[in-house]
């Protein structure tokens, strides 16, 4: 039989109830709803074990639209709606719920500012109506009262998210024209090949650099794989001193023998020797000298918005160091 709250108590709820706790319950039934659609974990078993909520539950308690299905809910599954609060309620509190934000900001079409005052309003009213539940509801089975059983629910969950990577922030966001995203790849693709393309001291050391492992690139690739041009790029410092070693190693390769070892000389054509001056000065820019403008600016742009930073300090000082392996 599902445990209900005190009739008494529902009919003294008045009547735009639902109203004031619409929003509240649509933002807290998205972040419950992320929650559970995470990989499960020995600890999302237990908060599992411990609410008996499942995405179906929140899912159909997500489609409570008025105020008598708000009820209906409370008299027939008044624990599940409790736990959706709760479960709720702990997302909003941490970085879990970011991608529930930025939809619910795009989707209303608020600044941050604003986001941010919905979302502690509504985690006001999720606690006050939490502790007007705990006073009504009987507690689950196997717990003294539904306030430590909220307590062994907020532990399991902060153990939870304590075992979370802590998310890297942006460091910076780029709108990039198509030669440019191209020329980003093209370095990595380019680096990601280098430890096995020829054996050569300048390439077994580019292997040596933690940042420019093949499977420390992987991931960036597929971001940028996934980017357009002149759409925002939003790289964090790790990305970013990837591709600032990344376009500095590929410019060195432009303008050394490694590019004729690893069989791009071709693809990147320069005039003879024994071209005059004339004809030197007439002919349009090599397709290598574009490449080398590109690798200059990006490099110098890194360099001038981040001029105190010590980890592009040690990054610029690793990649100098290779200028003598060529």
């Amino acid at each position: 039989m599902p445990s209900s709250a005190s009739p008494s108590w529902l009919d003294t709820l008045p009547l735009d109830f639902y109203d004031q706790l619409a929003h509240c319950l649509s933002l807290h039934g998205m972040a419950a709803a992320e929650l559970l659609s995470r990989p499960a974990t020995a600890l999302t078993q237990q908060l599992t074990d411990l609410t008996g909520l499942r995405s179906a539950d929140v899912q159909r308690l997500n489609e409570i639209q008025n105020h008598e299905q708000l009820l209906a809910a409370l008299r027939t599954e008044p624990l599940a709606l409790y736990h959706l609060l709760l479960l709720g309620r702990l997302t909003l509190e941490t970085s879990l719920a970011t991608p529930v934000l930025a939809y619910v900001q795009q989707q209303m079409t608020i600044s941050e500012e604003q986001l941010h005052t919905l979302n502690n309003y509504c985690l006001e009213l999720s606690g006050a109506f939490l502790t007007t539940l705990e006073e009504h509801l009987p507690a689950p089975a196997g717990a003294a009262s539904l306030g430590l059983h909220r307590l062994r629910v907020e532990e399991i969950f902060a153990e939870y998210v304590a075992q979370i990577p802590v998310p890297v922030p942006p460091a910076a966001n780029l709108r990039l024209t198509e030669p440019q995203l191209q020329m980003l790849r093209l370095s990595l693709l380019l680096v990601h090949s280098l430890p096995q393309a020829a054996d050569h001291p300048f390439m077994r050391a580019v292997g040596q650099f933690k940042n420019l492992q093949p499977e420390a690139l992987e991931p960036l690739l597929e971001h940028l794989g996934r980017a357009h041009a002149q759409e925002q790029l939003t790289l964090t410092m790790p990305e970013l001193i990837q591709l600032y070693q990344g376009m500095q190693v590929c410019g060195m390769v432009f303008v050394s023998d490694v590019m004729a070892r690893i069989g791009l000389e071709e693809l990147f054509p320069t005039l003879p020797a024994d071209a005059d001056a004339a004809t030197t000065e007439a002919a349009p820019a090599s397709h290598r000298q574009a490449v080398g403008e590109m690798v200059t600016g990006f490099t110098r742009w890194v360099q001038h918005t981040f001029p105190d930073s010590p980890e592009i300090a040690q990054a610029r000082e690793e990649v100098l160091a290779l200028a003598d392996l060529l």
